[in-house]
Parts: C-alpha cells; structure tokens; sequence
C-alpha cells in the first residue's frame, strides 16, 4: 500500500527487462490518484532517486528510470542470499 513501493518495483523490474516506463504508466502501477504519484515522482526525482527523460520519438512523453546507485541498492535488497534456498528475503 506504499505507492513510493509500488512504482521502485515497477522501474526495477522495467529496468531489468530493458522496457521504458512513461510517467502515466508510473501513475497507473502506484495504484494511487494520478496527483498522489505525480507528487511521489517529483519528490524522488528531488532526491536523486529517480530521472526523468524525453521521449526520442514522441516530445510529449516523458520516460523515468531509476538511478543507476538505486539500481544497485535494490540488487542488494531484493537478491537472494546464500544458504536461503535461492528465496528473496521479505
């Protein structure tokens, strides 16, 4: 029920399937009020966990990414550990 949550694993899992992610679909996987998950993406953008870029193709459309150090620390975090039987850590 963490929108914040919701849209990590979203970009995390985009990221490892090399698939771009717009900001309304951001919206739509945080499961919030698009002004909710706009503010969210602002403050992570903010923060220097998430960047924002322009389409190539299309100018209206902006895409988000997770930052390369968060990428990193979600790795970490979401990896399975030695001796857990390959399971991720809850």
């Amino acid at each position: 029920a963490d929108p914040a949550w919701d849209m990590l694993l979203d970009l995390y899992a985009a990221h490892h399937e090399r698939r771009q992610v717009s900001i309304s679909s951001l919206c739509i996987a945080a499961a919030v009020p698009a002004t909710t998950a706009l503010r969210w993406i602002r403050m992570m953008t903010d923060k220097g966990i998430l960047c924002r870029a322009a389409d190539e193709h299309d100018g209206r459309r902006i895409h988000v990414h997770l930052e390369d150090r968060v990428i990193r620390i979600m790795d970490q975090i979401l990896a399975p550990h030695e001796g857990d039987g390959g399971r991720m850590p809850l």
